[in-house]
């Protein structure tokens, strides 16, 4: 009887099936490093049909299938975490071969892709054609279209493009049982039915395997200009970018903000990039602005000056420095990009990736600040993010000469009290890093029983044997699953789950499934 490694190899061959410990270990760890995966074998289709052909063979063997694209993502979506006696029916699916831009239509301005292809090779391609990709994150060089999709990414340009979501004009996705779904009509207007392009997209590979997608371009901008504000107080942002977004209107594509410890450590980190920029004012702002042509960035120019001048005059900003080339845009850019990489390189941190209204995000800042402090005397915030669409990396280290370590020793504790507060504000504890394994708890206690029970009833109709990416997302459905595997169990039970929490604690059902 062939085996399920019989199978794939002779469906894919023996150069992309791989078996070997050490090509694999890279594949199997986290972005973030904290999450240890486990597999037979990774597989690298290169075409829909394949894809769909290694799904029929996963149902054959019983097997567990997990898509993984760039790896880049931050919350360990895409390791297959599995317990001992599942490696051997474990399989991690990558899509990095899946690399074609099949065709780009500048009348309708969409493309279509690949699952596999990397996000800035979109954007590359896309500008040969005058056209823009507007989809950008620090990870696009490795990012994958499948990927950016799978977990709905924003990136900095949300607030004038929206999240991947938004910038997805129709899908391909092969089910659990090698069905082939194709919602590839790429139409703007479609009102014939539900939306199931939507239900994939997000889902963080557990309702299907995204293969295809048909993505929204834009004219690409003539020019852009970029600004380093400088403010000594968060509650100014308010007032600072609403004067943006009424003088700017359409050509505000960027508004980041950054708190001082972060550009602090860059500054330690890489110098050079700091040059022109006040590192000692409390609080920065990164803005964009595209101009759709030159005549409105030199129609714009005086009111931008004026706007400016204005705002320095009010005590709003403290300090400015503005673009004049292509060059120092893509400088400005840099240090804000840099951040992540600073921090790791200076002890890392505890992180949070969180959403609060933007009215309430200075209100947010402050008072969960203070009930960290309060508790931790050692704590240092260091915060940045993306205000224009509410969403903060909102992460926690500790203040200089103290051992970094002291941070991740207390994690629980920390982020009992961000949670909290990101409750108290009517936030998200996940706003564009996905829940993936490292907040499938916190979805429990986040969301309301309805909605939790509507998503696995989804998961239920589209993986029945939660064989696509199990141990992600639906953290009830799982422990039902690996408590009583042999038992045909409901995982709308209620009672019987509760049953099972009394005779094993949660947390060693979730320890001996992972």
């Amino acid at each position: 009887m062939a085996s399920l490694l019989s199978d794939l190899l002779a469906c894919l061959g023996s150069d992309r099936v791989l078996t070997d410990a050490m090509t694999l270990a890279p594949l199997l760890l986290d972005n973030r490093g904290r999450w240890q995966g486990r597999a037979l074998c990774a597989v690298f289709p290169s075409t829909t049909e394949e894809v769909s052909e290694i799904m029929r063979i996963a149902c054959r063997h019983n097997a567990l299938v997990f898509a993984q694209g760039g790896n880049t993502g931050n919350a360990a979506a895409a390791t297959p975490v599995v317990n001992d006696t599942d490696v051997s029916r474990t399989v991690l699916l990558s899509t990095t071969r899946l690399r074609r831009i099949e065709k780009i239509d500048t009348v309708n301005d969409s493309v279509v892709v690949q699952a596999g292809v990397p996000v800035a090779a979109v954007r590359e391609t896309a500008a040969l054609q005058k056209r823009l990709f507007a989809l950008s994150l620090a990870s696009d060089g490795t990012a994958t279209v499948g990927g950016v999709l799978a977990t709905n990414a924003g990136g900095v340009h949300v607030l004038r493009y929206g999240n991947a979501r938004d910038l997805c004009l129709g899908l391909e996705v092969v089910l659990c049982d090698g069905r082939v779904l194709d919602l590839m009509r790429g139409l703007r207007k479609d009102n014939t039915g539900y939306d199931l392009k939507s239900l994939f997209i997000g889902s963080e590979g557990t309702l299907g395997i995204i293969t295809k997608a048909v993505l929204k371009l834009y004219p690409l901008p003539a020019s852009r200009k970029v600004l380093w504000l400088s403010l000594d107080s968060l509650r100014k942002i308010e007032p600072l970018f609403c004067a943006f977004q009424k003088q700017a209107g359409h050509a505000l594509s960027a508004f980041e903000i950054v708190h001082q410890t972060p550009l602090q450590r860059v500054a330690q980190v890489f110098p050079e990039k700091v040059k022109k920029i006040d590192t000692h004012s409390p609080w920065s702002v990164l803005v964009e602005l595209s101009y759709s042509d030159t005549q409105d960035e030199t129609q714009s120019a005086d009111l931008l000056e004026s706007l400016l001048e204005g705002l320095l005059e009010q005590g709003i900003i403290t300090d400015t420095v503005l673009s004049q080339s292509e060059i120092q845009c893509e400088a400005l850019w840099a240090v804000r990009e840099a951040v992540p990489e600073a921090h790791k390189k200076t002890g890392g941190n505890v992180k949070h990736d969180i959403s609060v209204p933007r009215s309430r995000l200075a209100e947010f800042v402050e008072q969960t600040n203070a009930a960290l402090a309060k508790r931790f005397s050692w704590i240092e915030p260091s915060v940045f993010g993306h205000f224009g669409d509410g969403n903060l990396h909102y992460n926690m280290g500790v203040v200089p000469g103290q051992d970094p370590r002291l941070c991740f020793a207390f994690e629980k504790e920390i982020n009992a009290i961000v949670y909290e507060h990101v409750a108290r504000f009517n936030g998200s504890v996940a706003a564009e890093h996905g829940i993936g394994r490292m907040k499938r708890d916190l979805i429990e206690q986040t969301k309301p029983a309805d909605e939790l029970q509507l998503m696995r009833k989804l998961k239920r109709i589209f993986d029945p044997d939660n064989r696509l990416n199990p141990g992600c997302v639906a953290l009830k459905l799982i422990l039902l699953r690996s408590a009583k595997k042999n038992e045909d169990v409901s995982p709308f039970s209620e009672s019987h789950f509760r049953c099972i929490c009394r005779s094993r604690p949660v947390e060693r059902l979730r320890d001996a499934y992972c």
